[in-house]
């Protein structure tokens, strides 16, 4: 789509725990995020964007490199992927751009050089629980670092200065990805964020009702139970409204930050030559079915992401995206609009068709964590903890809160047997596409095929 000579910067800025309707048409009432939701209706919104995988880390590597976390092992946050591993910042650097990043990025940053930035007091020890190190979700405090130099600001300013750099030394265009912290508790804000929004005015949340849990998987029920464990007493209403106004308090720092990068684009005539996407890694319950935090299940509030791509000169501004789209979807969507030829195995599909016409690429998504797989399409979700022989499965249709675990209903049995035998075809389909041979490999093919020795058994036409 884009002629070489003309590519734009690429500036992918990520948020952390960050849930899909905390800004635009379903935020909370008393919040409000004027640069995000300005941004957005300069931009093309995907409305129905989800990772592809859950926790951070793998969440976070799906969208660098494209692939599934089991295809690459990496299932949780306990490994970090710090090789040589093909990522699209890699392969723009290999077509002209100088690749960097800046700020949080779990150690998931292949391909580019990583400009980090110091943590000093901005969270410090008050955020902290327990033996286990646990971050609090129930309490809000102002930070010991003073503003200027806080985590998400501190960021803010390397990235300027690094675009400055980039931008002076060199006529190549840039691709740089910012990691926030924030709204990932603890919530040990600035002064001016810490107690933005008062609990008083905070509304509970809808999904959730009384005596679900007893319906429920134990990855939930344990979630719940550890929560209690740490804060050592039953969670409260009260509890759940200081949770939910810290992590709003975080959300307006990092809309406020998101303000300053498009400021100084602004200000240095960029940012109508620059792609700007805006995403998280994944969500937060924020007290949904009785839990905070992440990587526990596959609700909506957990797996279903913000994500808006503002393109050059406001391309496409005002479009809404209203069907089925993957984190696994983010590379190949780049790629197609940039007319770049990776030549390499992405499972994923690009969303350009559904930018530019509205139409739908795909009619399920799956998601995966170190417990378990899930399938969604546009009526039922299903998500299985294989360890567990246990899960939980919901029409979405009649029940869209996801309150009524149709997994062990007997009535609902041939749903789940044909969800399961999807997600298995799914995901064979996923590892096939992830392996398709690269024009690379075809030439080492033909390479020993001319070598004549008897171990080369297969002829390279049957490796196209």
């Amino acid at each position: 789509m884009i002629n070489e000579a003309k590519r734009p910067n690429i500036l992918f800025i990520m948020a952390d725990q960050q849930r899909a309707d905390s800004f635009g048409p379903n935020r909370h009432p008393c919040a409000n995020f004027p640069v995000l939701e300005g941004m957005a209706e300069e931009s093309v919104v995907f409305r129905r964007f989800y990772t592809a995988a859950m926790a951070c880390v793998a969440s976070r590597h799906a969208f660098l490199t494209g692939h599934y976390p089991w295809q690459d092992r990496v299932a949780g946050n306990a490994r970090f992927p710090t090789g040589d591993q093909t990522t699209w910042m890699s392969v723009l650097r290999n077509h002209g751009y100088r690749s960097v990043s800046v700020g949080k990025t779990h150690m998931v940053h292949a391909g580019s050089t990583h400009i980090q930035v110091p943590i000093m007091k901005s969270y410090n020890d008050k955020g902290i629980w327990g033996e286990g190190g646990d971050w609090n979700h129930f309490e809000v405090q102002v930070s010991e670092e003073p503003e200027d130099t806080y985590f998400e600001f501190f960021a803010v300013r390397r990235a300027c200065e690094a675009i400055d750099r980039l931008t002076a030394s060199s006529d190549n265009p840039f691709a740089m990805f910012l990691g926030f912290h924030a709204p990932h508790e603890p919530y040990v804000l600035p002064e001016r964020y810490a107690h933005w929004l008062n609990p008083e005015y905070v509304l509970l949340p809808k999904a959730r009702a009384h005596g679900e849990l007893n319906t429920k998987s134990t990855h939930l029920l344990a979630r719940r139970k550890h929560l209690e464990s740490v804060l050592g007493r039953k969670i409260t209403d009260n509890d759940v409204r200081v949770g939910i106004a810290g992590h709003h308090g975080a959300v307006k720092m990092v809309d406020d930050c998101v303000g300053l990068m498009l400021d100084h684009l602004r200000k240095r005539d960029l940012l109508d030559n620059t792609l700007v996407i805006f995403c998280s890694d994944h969500g937060e319950m924020l007290g949904e079915h009785h839990i905070f935090n992440k990587a526990a299940t596959f609700y909506e509030g957990e797996i279903r992401l913000p994500m808006i791509m503002r393109f050059p000169e406001r391309w496409k501004a005002g479009t809404q995206c209203t069907h089925l789209a993957s984190s696994m979807d983010w590379v190949p969507t780049l790629f197609d609009y940039l007319d770049i030829d990776a030549d390499m195995g992405l499972p994923g599909q690009s969303l350009m068709p559904m930018i530019e016409h509205n139409e739908p690429v795909r009619d399920h998504l799956m998601c995966s964590t170190g417990r378990g797989l899930m399938i969604r399409d546009n009526r039922w979700k299903l998500w299985i903890y294989a360890e567990d022989d246990e899960g939980e499965m919901y029409d979405l249709e009649t029940d869209p809160l996801e309150l009524n675990n149709l997994y062990a209903d007997p009535a609902h049995a041939p749903v789940r047997t044909a969800l399961t035998d999807r997600m298995l075809r799914q995901r064979i389909k996923a590892d096939i596409a992830e392996a398709r041979t690269s024009g690379a490999e075809r030439l080492l093919m033909e390479e020993a095929c001319a070598t004549l020795e008897p171990q080369v058994i297969t002829r390279h036409t049957n490796n196209k």
